[in-house]
């Protein structure tokens, strides 16, 4: 493990100049890796935190989550440091704490941990702990919880680097926008308290039908989206009739059930963050002028001839 000062102040500042969740456990485990000599780190998600994927883990650390190892329970139950067992394939887990609630756990599986580690291994995850609320505060919506714009583009700019890397090929990346029709009649009619309520009801519903994999985000007033992954179109058309119906439950007898208008456009390679969510905004407002409660695929209306692609002049540049 190297002592220099220098070298230690380097990894403290590669973590906290990360401004997203996933970017932060990243850069938690490399430099770990880096400072401790070690090759098999995971940063584990074990409550209830979105936006985070089950678990972020170095190249080459296979780990089976179900169910989880022995020393990550025992970390989560009694909510501290677990040297395991020399029988036990992993070796030290530490808590990550939010709320004094175990939220995550960091383990490492190929160290032999002495006490100077051990105190380098915990100021690693407190700042780690200090700096996620940072982060999480910054990219949460403060009503709903759910992502907010600012952490959009991120997202996206992900999704699109997975297309072009080619290590998985679309239709297998969507997004979706949708709001929740005549919103306005809802807070002139019952009060804006009210329509806080039916945006928390929705949120809630909208985290009962997406995976913890799909980045749900609210933009404002009414106005959400989620970027699907790894679902092909059936899928997404099964996720749609069940936010529609899910949706339907908000009710209240002056204005009856909640109806939302949803766009879905599919991320390809030609297709830019500009391009997509113009896509799929235009998909939006065709549900909306056909009905409401309903949703519409930005390629199926090309394909059916009712809607034009947009014609785009050969000089203007997107990026």
């Amino acid at each position: 493990m190297s002592s220099a000062p220098e070298h230690l102040l380097n990894s403290v500042a590669s973590i906290t100049e990360q401004r997203q969740l996933q970017s932060l456990a990243s850069s938690l485990i490399e430099t770990i890796e880096q400072t401790m000599g070690v090759d098999q780190v995971a940063v584990i998600n074990v409550g209830d935190v979105p936006h985070f994927p089950q678990m972020m883990s170095s190249s080459g650390f296979a780990l089976g989550l179900s169910p989880l190892p022995p020393c990550v329970q025992a970390c989560v139950e009694r909510g501290e440091v677990i040297l395991c067992e020399l029988t036990t394939p992993c070796k030290v887990a530490l808590p990550i704490k939010m709320n004094d609630v175990v939220v995550k756990v960091l383990l490492i599986n190929d160290i032999e941990p002495d006490e100077a580690q051990i105190t380098m291994l915990r100021a690693f995850s407190r700042i780690y702990e200090n700096f996620a609320r940072v982060v999480q505060d910054s990219q949460t919506d403060s009503l709903t919880g759910l992502l907010n714009r600012k952490a959009y583009d991120a997202r996206l700019f992900h999704m699109f680097t997975c297309i072009r890397n080619e290590t998985r090929r679309a239709p297998y990346f969507w997004i979706l926008t949708f709001d929740i029709d005549f919103f306005k009649k809802i807070n002139d009619t019952l009060g804006h308290l009210y329509g806080d309520e039916v945006l928390l009801k929705l949120s809630r519903i909208m985290r009962e039908c997406f995976g913890s994999d799909d980045a749900q985000f609210r933009f404002g007033g009414d106005e959400f989206v989620v970027l699907l992954d790894n679902k092909s179109q059936h899928e997404v058309e099964v996720l749609c009739r069940q936010l529609l119906q899910q949706a339907a439950t908000i009710y209240h007898e002056k204005i009856g059930p909640v109806t939302l208008s949803i766009g879905i456009a599919a991320l390809n390679l030609e297709d830019n963050p500009a391009s997509v969510m113009m896509k799929a905004d235009k998909a939006l407002y065709f549900a909306k002028e056909n009905g409401r409660n309903r949703w519409a695929f930005y390629h199926q209306l090309i394909q059916q001839g009712d809607m034009l692609p947009p014609h785009i002049d050969d000089d203007i540049e997107l990026f």
